[in-house]
């Protein structure tokens, strides 16, 4: 097995029918099975190459955490391309970097980035369709992706026309403007908000004036298309995955993971955590950064597990008591607030709060507290220091979190708590097949950490022009 869709393959043939995707929809729990993640992202990939991404090419993803979401990466990747996930609360200047610099053909996004998207269009030449994920019809007069698209191409041969006959300014700018004045009949709140700048069509011509191609836009829906997607191809050792990630040196630099790297990760953490078709994760953390990429979407789905998506962070306790998610990734300020919460709920019934402070009945609370997880949850800190305090607590309240460390560069895990091998206030072994020491220690033993290991093979974009 050398690529991640080969892992999921897997999953998807042994059990097709078991929920792999939860979201909460208008107040319900939405499910999508292995086998509808597998036929859409066959139709997505089928989708892509008819459009004409090739192999090795790149597809961006700017969208909150969802199925659709999922679903595109992995067509992306089925496609034998590479996926660049984009943290969706990035300001102008550096999306903007982001999409230049990884010279992303394709980006999946959603209809409310669509303004900085325009914004940004004329520094971005390589980008030449938008797919909208989640497209649900607007109900303040926008256009649907369907017009969108066809004013992009209405733009598109206009230009080319003027030019061809050589049409004069004049003319040019009368037919301009009955095309604006037709747009604000359809779409009345362009003239209500007074904003020209929501003229779609405006917006359009002014980039395309500037000689700069215009993408196309179109919904996921519409995108996909009912063929046999590309025969995979490619090597283990092939970028599979671009991500963004600023370090010390300023700019966010790309670094490219293999099938490699992250295949060997989440081998080794399903190993470790002992990890089957019954982990069941409630995901919250951004879809964009590796922690949350490797260990909450893709390790879950490896071993058939499912995954559901919180609806927010502000509802966050709600759905864990509705999900009880028995895997939990979370970072350290979380899992004070599920402390404090836990604490608080306990202190507010007499009762509880008497069971839980004499130690021989402690458990009868407990219990009810691991149950709400699922029984026997496994909670696992990263991002940042978890304070042992915080640790401490949460084992009082009969739940164990275990802290690991790592960096995107590696994939991401270097080392990890689990629960044969665990000691608060640290970061527990090196995974299986990492080596790691400290590099020049001083007298406290504190230096730079060195780690190398199979998955550890990871390097940076070098983007032609990039700055």
């Amino acid at each position: 097995m050398s690529l991640i869709i080969e892992m999921l393959q897997e999953s998807c043939h042994k059990q097709p029918k078991k929920t792999a995707l939860r979201q909460k929809v208008s107040g319900r729990w939405s499910e999508y099975s292995y086998e509808q993640i597998w036929q859409t992202s066959d139709h997505i990939a089928a989708g892509l190459s008819e459009w004409g991404l090739k192999a090795g090419e790149r597809a961006a993803l700017l969208a909150p955490s969802s199925p659709d979401w999922v679903m595109a990466y992995f067509g992306v990747l089925k496609n034998n391309a590479i996926a660049v996930p984009i943290d969706k609360d990035l300001k102008q200047a550096e999306l903007r970097h982001i999409l230049k610099d990884c010279g992303a053909r394709v980006l999946f996004t959603e209809h409310a980035f669509l303004e900085i998207i325009l914004d940004i269009a004329e520094s971005l030449p390589s980008l030449e369709k938008i797919v909208f994920l989640n497209y649900v019809p607007a109900q303040d007069g926008s256009l649907s992706p369907r017009a969108e698209n066809a004013l992009s191409s209405l733009v598109n041969e206009w230009h080319l026309l003027s030019h061809q006959y050589q049409i004069s300014k004049a003319d040019a700018e009368k037919f301009e403007n009955l095309a604006k004045g037709f747009q604000r009949l359809i779409v009345p709140e362009t003239v209500k908000s007074g904003e020209e700048k929501k003229n779609f069509f405006s917006r359009l011509l002014n980039i395309r004036n500037k000689e700069i191609p215009l993408f196309s836009v179109e919904s996921l829906t519409d995108f996909q298309k009912t063929l046999p997607p590309p025969l995979l191809q490619g090597e283990s050792y092939d970028p599979a995955v671009i991500l963004y990630t600023s370090g010390t040196t300023g700019r966010s630099k790309g670094a490219m993971l293999s099938h490699a790297n992250i295949i060997s990760n989440v081998r080794a953490a399903a190993d470790l955590f002992e990890l089957d078709a019954s982990m069941h994760t409630l995901s919250f953390l951004p879809i964009n950064h590796v922690f949350e990429l490797v260990a909450g979407i893709i390790l879950p789905l490896s071993v058939g597990g499912t995954v559901s998506f919180a609806e927010s962070l502000r509802k966050l306790g709600d759905n864990l008591g509705e999900v009880k998610p028995n895997f939990l990734l979370g970072v350290p300020a979380v899992f004070r607030l599920l402390a404090d919460r836990m604490s608080r709920k306990i202190e507010s019934q007499k009762l509880s709060q008497a069971l839980f402070n004499f130690a021989p009945t402690r458990s009868i609370v407990t219990k009810k507290i691991r149950a709400a997880f699922g029984g026997n949850p496994v909670f696992i800190s990263g991002g940042a220091a978890l304070d042992p305090v915080i640790a401490s607590r949460l084992m009082d309240l009969g739940l164990n979190v275990y802290q690991g460390y790592g960096i995107t560069e590696t994939s991401p895990v270097i080392a990890v708590e689990t629960p044969k091998v665990n000691r608060l206030g640290t970061v527990g072994r090196p995974m299986p097949g990492v080596e790691v020491k400290i590099h020049e220690p001083n007298a406290e033993g504190v230096g730079e950490i060195w780690a190398k290991g199979a998955e550890y093979n990871a390097r940076l974009l070098q983007q032609p022009g990039s700055h």
